[in-house]
């Protein structure tokens, strides 16, 4: 192996340990504005408004890494599909974060505007699928691993399924009197913001199929999510 191959590699080795510390970021996140929906806490719904700036500096950090290896060390084929798809990870971290923030700001309404500190359903069976989605793309990335990226899709059909249960449950419940339409409106912004982040754990697995074989494969789950949004 060259002095440059090796540099190469030993930058790519990098550039994976700042994919992971962004996942773990964006995971621990997720894990807090999820509580402070649980538990009505605004103080927490601040916290992750406040990981908001770290988590995009980190995707700076790595588009400028990326670029600065494809324009130093010309990288070809595979190695030129890792390179940009690490860029692609971090964007779709990057917008995790988003939702994740936006989860927050809805737990944060639902006390503040709605008086509402108890939440009307139980969204914890879905967040922990998304987070684990979240967990396994990043897994699958790092370490190539092909086979897992069909259990990611699956883990997004669960969810789905999870989408479509909940988002019915707050229909119904608008029905009630005792339930205001603000607080089911709130309550649902947040279920949709994990379903979008499941969306982004499935584009970060796809990418290990892209890097492996040179085509972004787009799976069947991709047409049911789709579906859901019509």
């Amino acid at each position: 192996m060259t002095v440059t191959r090796l540099q190469f590699t030993q930058e790519l080795s990098a550039l994976d340990e700042t994919l992971l510390t962004m996942g773990g970021s964006v995971r621990a996140m997720l894990s807090q504005a999820i509580r402070a929906y649980e538990e009505g806490d605004v103080l927490i719904a601040e916290q992750v408004l406040g990981q908001d700036d770290e988590i995009d500096a980190i995707e700076q950090e790595i588009e400028t890494t990326s670029e600065r290896l494809l324009a130093l060390q010309q990288p070809m084929a595979r190695d030129l599909r890792r390179v940009s798809s690490a860029n692609h990870v971090a964007s779709e971290l990057e917008r995790v974060g988003d939702h994740c923030v936006q989860i927050a700001k809805n737990a944060r309404k639902l006390v503040q505007v709605c008086y509402q500190p108890v939440p009307l359903i139980d969204v914890s069976p879905m967040a922990r699928h998304a987070e684990r989605m979240l967990h396994d793309s990043l897994t699958a990335f790092i370490h190539h691993d092909v086979p897992l990226v069909r259990q990611v899709c699956d883990d997004d059909d669960l969810v789905d399924d999870h989408y479509k249960r909940l988002r019915e449950e707050l229909f119904s419940m608008t029905r009630s009197p005792n339930v205001s339409i603000a607080a089911a409106s709130y309550s649902l912004l947040i279920v949709v913001s994990l379903e979008r982040i499941a969306d982004h754990a499935s584009n970060i697995a796809e990418r290990v199929a892209y890097i492996e074989t040179g085509e972004l494969q787009r799976y069947a789950h991709n047409r049911h999510r789709e579906q859901l949004r019509k």
